[in-house]
Formats: structure tokens, sequence, C-alpha cells
């Protein structure tokens, strides 16, 4: 609920701020974004396109348990910075986490409670197929990939001597996804985003290998220009 409320806003924002741009205007603002480096952050919703972990696992050798309450959609965080090539093309650096819920072991009358968290770290080409049209909406594609981290980790114990069995595994691997840029404004502008990304442990965790995840995301990004200015009335065939 809480993210559709983001999106309506952010959406409503679009609308407001560009209704009245001028045509001159329009070209000048898309002339400055296939210009600029973007510096943003991205939230929304990890789907699980992979398996779930047992809410329940008993070792009685070891009289121990390990109960999760891992779900298939949980929120997604991502931070990142594109660096502009060309008008087509940019390079981008992101780092994500998704906590995908609580895990608590216990274990010889200890317990100890934490959680299973994702860090997909990643670096990807962002390809515009459509910037030489004249819109104030650029779809994009991205490929790449890079290191999946996977962690389960203890918060809170009820021994004070914190003896625990964190574990955790990684993953190298690709990625691929896509969205829509829109500038507001010189320095501002909206994304909504959609990647995914296979994660094949080689080592389990809570049993389990396959963590693959589709991320739906929307952004804000500050747009830093590398010609430091923007050139009034300039069109935007200009830039190639």
């Amino acid at each position: 609920m809480m993210f559709k409320r983001i999106v309506f806003l952010l959406f409503a924002l679009i609308i407001g701020t560009t209704s009245g741009w001028s045509q001159t205007a329009e070209t000048d603002l898309l002339d400055r974004f296939f210009k600029s480096h973007q510096l943003g952050a991205r939230m929304g919703v990890w789907a699980n396109m992979g398996d779930i972990p047992p809410s329940l696992l008993v070792d009685q050798n070891n009289n121990a348990t390990l109960a999760s309450k891992i779900t298939n959609s949980n929120f997604y965080f991502e931070a990142y910075f594109a660096y502009r090539i060309s008008p087509l093309i940019m390079m981008e650096l992101s780092f994500g986490m998704s906590n995908r819920g609580s895990v608590t072991l216990t274990e010889s009358g200890t317990t100890n409670i934490g959680n299973l968290i994702l860090y997909p770290l990643l670096v990807q080409a962002k390809f515009y197929p459509f910037s030489i049209i004249h819109s104030r909406f650029q779809p994009y594609f991205t490929g790449g990939g890079g290191m999946y981290y996977g962690r389960r980790s203890t918060q809170i114990s009820t021994t004070r001597f914190l003896v625990t069995r964190d574990e955790s595994s990684t993953d190298f691997y690709y990625s691929v996804g896509g969205g829509i840029d829109v500038p507001l404004a010189n320095s501002l502008g909206l994304e909504l985003n959609a990647k995914y990304m296979p994660i094949n442990f080689s080592k389990s965790l809570i049993t389990i290998e396959k963590y693959d995840g589709l991320s739906i995301t929307i952004g804000i990004k500050y747009l830093y220009n590398k010609d430091g200015k923007t050139r009034k009335g300039r069109h935007r065939e200009n830039r190639y």
C-alpha cells in the first residue's frame, strides 16, 4: 500500500512539473539530461523468483531448531552512480539491499534472532535506444552483472556471549533490466526501474541455493552535467 502511494505521488509530481514545459525549455532540459551523470537511489519491491527455505528446521543431533519467516515479497533499496559515456550509453555501479525476513536459531538453550539479507553489487551498461527522439519520457535497457552476497546474521541473542552460527554465501552472475527516465529539472530526475537478478549460490543458505529476484523500484536522481552549464537554444541533434 505504501509503495502504491509513493508511485502515485511521484507520477503526480511528474505530470505537475512537465505540464507547463514549453518546447524550448523541454529541448534544453533534454539536451542537459543527455550530457549528465546520475547519482541516485531507488526503492520498491523485491519479488522472489527462486525457492523459499522451510519455515522450521530441526537438528536432533545438535538439539537445535531454525525457524524462518521468509516471504515472496520484500522491500528493496538500491543506491547507484551512472557515468555518461555518450547520449546513448551510461555505465552504472549499484549497491542494493533486501531484507528477506527474520531467522531464529535456538541451540543449547540459547536463542539468536537475526535476518536474512541479500546484497547485490552490480556493474551494468545502460542503453537509451530512443535518445534521438524528442520525448520527456526516455526508456532504457540495462545489462551487466556482478556479485550477489547473502548473509544470515544475528542481531539479538539471549546470552551476553554472542556465540553465533551465522552463515553467508556469494554468487557472481548477470543481471538484465530496463526502465523509464523522466528529467524534471536541470539537476533532478525520476525513474521507474525493473531488474531481474538470477542468484544461485554455490553454498546453501538456510538449506537452499536459488534466490533469484525481480526488483521493481521507483527512484530519484541528481543529474550532474559534465559541461557545467546548459547551452540555451541548442538543438539536441547537435549533440552528435
